[in-house]
């Protein structure tokens, strides 16, 4: 019984804080959902990377496409894999944070940064860049966590394009790309998943053929892609500081 109230209420916890703290339907002022509406110009942004395998595949096509995209990495994940991170700046991605372990109950708290400044200090570390774009875990954001990242120089990233590539098992990627298509207007931020959170290697197919099929057809319907920089006009790092 117990453990049904615990499963019946981190199912309720759940629906409350999609609902109330995910983009684009949050009212606390902290996000950026889209950019300007009046250019077809839209930015492609990947979550919970990166992982060999996964992200790997992902960079291949978005190389063949000529297309970069804005990487929120996992802090855990690029202390795993700094090759890889360091592969996203090589090729003109931008890398932003996606926190240091994707805990989105460390986004609750009232008072906790460490996960913050822990995923800063591992994109620094491994890329010498010190990022200022966050998109938090899951999307939850609260008014004090995004008080507490505009006081440490960020800007927090939603999206209006929202996908479930990220769903086990797999879904049919002409789907997700069909319905991405539908819900495109020009400035808007699209999230999808390049890999997994604290999972060094991962296995994923349907972003890649999404994203293979999606970027030919808006193109051939004017739209440019850029990344999130681009798209908003805002720096994606910070000048970093002799410690």
């Amino acid at each position: 019984m117990q453990a049904k109230l615990r499963h019946w209420g981190y199912r309720i916890s759940d629906k409350v804080g999609n609902t109330m703290l995910m983009p684009p339907r949050s009212a606390f002022g902290y996000y950026v959902n889209n950019g300007p509406r009046d250019s077809q110009r839209v930015a492609l942004t990947f979550d919970d990377g990166p992982c060999a395998g996964s992200t790997e595949m992902l960079l291949d096509a978005m190389s063949e496409l000529e297309v970069c995209g804005t990487f929120f990495c996992v802090g855990e994940n690029v202390r795993m894999n700094p090759d890889i991170a360091q592969r996203l700046v090589a090729e003109g991605h931008v890398v932003g944070s996606h926190s240091q372990r994707h805990s989105r109950m460390a986004g609750l708290s009232p008072v906790d940064t460490d996960h913050i400044m822990m995923a800063e200090i591992a994109i620094e570390e491994a890329l010498g860049v010190r990022p200022r774009l966050y998109r938090p875990p899951w999307g939850w954001l609260t008014p004090w966590e995004g008080h507490r990242l505009h006081s440490l120089g960020y800007t927090a990233i939603g999206w209006d394009v929202y996908t479930v590539d990220w769903r086990l098992p797999e879904p049919d990627a002409r789907s997700v790309a069909r319905q991405a298509c539908v819900d495109v207007r020009p400035g808007s931020i699209f999230c999808f998943h390049d890999g997994f959170p604290l999972a060094e290697t991962w296995t994923k197919h349907v972003t890649t053929e999404t994203i293979k099929m999606i970027v030919p057809e808006l193109r051939d319907r004017g739209f440019e892609f850029v990344t999130v920089s681009e798209l908003l006009g805002i720096a994606s790092y910070a000048p970093i500081e002799v410690r």
